[in-house]
């Protein structure tokens, strides 16, 4: 029973550390610095409080997650909009990993969907075959994940530090670090509102995950004590990359600064350096830079360690395993509780429903590859996350499982006032595509309209 316990907990650990630990949220640590790491944690918590609540809502009745949204809260129409927002989760964080791969490909943007396709086939297929071993897996890919993660951002310190001799590149690389530890950074209240929905996203809430693990967890796993570790590695893995982002600013820079006197390089070579260099710098600078354009950013950097730091090929290596393993896990666990929510709506044997929820997750995937609709669908978590999760809470609120109702009730409160301010700000977006993400993203509350239609239907 120790060795599920442990297991269980790096199961979490997988699913909560995943790529928006490192593509989003080490943002807002390196615009905001202290302040905006201490402006995270109230979500952080709220989101830990949450999560713990659900899981304990179905370990404590051993109601599978429909039982429960039907026969205890009485809301079942709230499983439908999980599982959609889950779906539409499977598929944009398969495309952002196999983003972090291109790297071993040249760098060719035209392999990511079928890097995304044969990431969720992978985990299928782990699924499929591995069954029991699958738990071991997971923790085993989990640990690499946080392993190679401050590795990587060690080395690259360390590296950065020894190679870059420009003093101008060394203003830019430690005006970045300085910022993360700095409390004089000014702050933006849609930067905020930004960071404050990521982190709800980056903690896993809306899909309807806590639920379901809480389903099948042992009698003695201390989720308090499991969600507490990952709160704190979440934390160290936010810092990380946030710190492997500034250090890769000064070798940047050092590389543009050189081409500009290189005469064998023509000046577009020059000015893609350049662009880099730019890019970077608005990551760390600018809190309401667009999400695709951040994701890009922080898939440079194996490249530019590459072309800039002699003898970086290991340091990319860990680098681009780390940001890998972080959504084949979130994705593994995606697709495992998608199966059995799906099993349980649509009574589908376990092959179906995994067939099922890959076969959707990899047709998100895909239309992806369109410049616009990729855009809309990155918004789509981000502009409705905190609204689903308020979703999400509500059954637990309604049940009176919780011992903390009141508390509950004004985590809800947070969330809807982050859910409205969020998607106040996506909607007013200068891009269409991002407004048209969040109202896809308001689609998906569609069948809690049909709650009574579906009350009915069960009599």
């Amino acid at each position: 029973m120790k060795k599920v316990n442990v297991m269980m907990a790096l199961l979490i650990t997988g699913y909560i550390l995943g790529v928006w630990s490192f593509l989003v949220v080490p943002k807002y640590y390196m615009v905001f610095g202290l302040k905006g790491f201490l402006i995270s944690l109230v979500p952080a918590i709220v989101a830990l409080f949450l999560a713990y609540n659900e899981a304990q809502s179905t370990k404590k009745t051993r109601y599978l997650i429909y039982e429960l949204l039907f026969k205890v809260a009485r809301v079942p129409a709230v499983m439908f909009t999980l599982l959609m927002f889950l779906l539409v989760v499977l598929g944009v964080t398969a495309y952002a990993s196999g983003w972090s791969l291109i790297y071993l490909l040249g760098g060719d943007t035209g392999y990511i969907v079928p890097l995304a396709i044969l990431t969720i086939l992978l985990a299928a297929l782990l699924l499929m075959l591995a069954k029991g071993r699958t738990l071991e897996f997971i923790s085993g890919i989990s640990v690499l994940m946080i392993l190679f993660t401050i590795v990587s951002a060690l080395l690259i310190r360390n590296k950065a530090l020894s190679v870059v001799t420009s003093e101008q590149a060394k203003y830019y690389m430690n005006q970045a670090v300085s910022s993360i530890t700095s409390f004089s950074q000014p702050l933006s209240f849609e930067g905020i509102i930004m960071l404050l929905a990521s982190v709800v996203v980056a903690f896993g809430l809306g899909a309807g995950v806590y639920y379901v693990l809480g389903s099948f967890a042992p009698e003695d796993l201390d989720f308090r004590r499991v969600l507490i570790g990952v709160f704190l590695l979440q934390i160290v893995l936010s810092f990380a990359a946030a710190y492997t982002m500034a250090y890769s600013l000064g070798p940047a820079f050092q590389a543009f600064e050189k081409s500009v006197h290189n005469p064998n390089l023509s000046v577009e070579e020059t000015y893609k350096m350049y662009s880099q260099f730019r890019a970077l710098q608005a990551y760390a600078t600018n809190s309401t830079v667009p999400l695709p354009q951040s994701v890009r950013v922080f898939y440079m950097i194996p490249q530019i360690i590459k072309d800039n730091i002699p003898g970086a090929s290991t340091i990319t290596l860990f680098l681009i395993l780390s940001f890998y393993f972080s959504g084949l896990t979130t994705i593994i666990v995606l697709l495992e509780m998608g199966t059995q929510m799906l099993s349980e709506v649509i009574q589908f044997g376990r092959t179906k429903s995994l067939a099922s929820v890959s076969i959707v997750g990899i047709i998100i995937s895909i239309f992806m590859a369109f410049g616009s609709v990729k855009t809309m669908l990155f918004a789509v978590p981000f502009s409705v996350g905190a609204i689903m999760a308020l979703v999400e809470a509500y059954p637990v609120a309604k049940s009176d499982l919780a011992s903390k109702r009141r508390a509950i009730m004004l985590s809800m409160a947070f969330l809807a006032f982050v859910g409205v301010s969020a998607l106040y700000y996506f909607l007013r977006s200068s891009s269409d595509a991002v407004k048209l993400g969040a109202i896809l993203g308001l689609v998906l509350l569609v069948p809690l309209l049909m709650n009574g239609m579906l009350l009915k239907s069960r009599h």
